[in-house]
């Protein structure tokens, strides 16, 4: 499912913020890196609820006659970048929507409204979350905050992506690469 061409970059891999990361938004945050190349980066974050913003609120135009029935879905905040744009994030074990992409073996992320229909079905994917918006990098600059200790870089484990809490992830991400969370320092340093 996953390009060769992808390995040498950090497609599906988790970005877990430093506590001295910088900018408020991104604060304990765990993104899902979606795209990476020479030409810059893309991802979600995967821990930041969005509040009371609903389903319905969002999808003003439906081809069904009613979107209520999803409002029971948590919303999260995805990124600055375009905050009405919605994603999936889900697990592989559902069918390839039109504009699925695979950023592992295990996740794959969907654009386009035609999963609802799936849910609506109860076939959608086993596991999944919808975020708004996306965070996005030009060419270099995650290359450059990961040099300067902003990010750590984890594995993208289905576990920890759908298995923990938004509250909880930061931690368990953290504690995916051996390191108890009370140990980071906000101050970084160079050997």
């Amino acid at each position: 499912m996953v390009d060769e061409k992808k390995s040498e970059f950090l497609i599906g891999q988790l970005l877990v913020a430093m506590p001295d990361i910088g900018d408020p938004r991104f604060a304990k945050s765990v993104i899902l890196l979606c795209f990476h190349s020479e030409e810059g980066a893309m991802g979600v974050v995967l821990n930041k609820p969005a509040g009371q913003v609903k389903l319905s609120d969002i999808l003003q135009k439906s081809e069904k006659e009613s979107v209520e029935e999803f409002d029971s879905i948590t919303i999260h905040f995805g990124g600055p970048v375009e905050q009405y744009r919605a994603i999936f994030v889900h697990s592989s074990d559902c069918g390839e929507y039109s504009s699925t992409k695979f950023v592992s073996d295990e996740l794959g992320i969907t654009t386009t409204p035609d999963i609802l229909e799936d849910f609506s079905r109860g076939k959608g994917p086993k596991s999944s979350k919808l975020l708004l918006g996306y965070a996005g990098w030009s060419p270099g600059q995650l290359e450059n905050e990961i040099q300067q200790n902003s990010w750590l870089v984890c594995e993208g484990n289905p576990d920890i992506v759908f298995g923990t809490g938004s509250v909880e992830l930061w931690n368990a991400a953290v504690k995916s690469l051996g390191i108890a969370p009370s140990m980071l320092s906000s101050v970084g340093g160079r050997a």
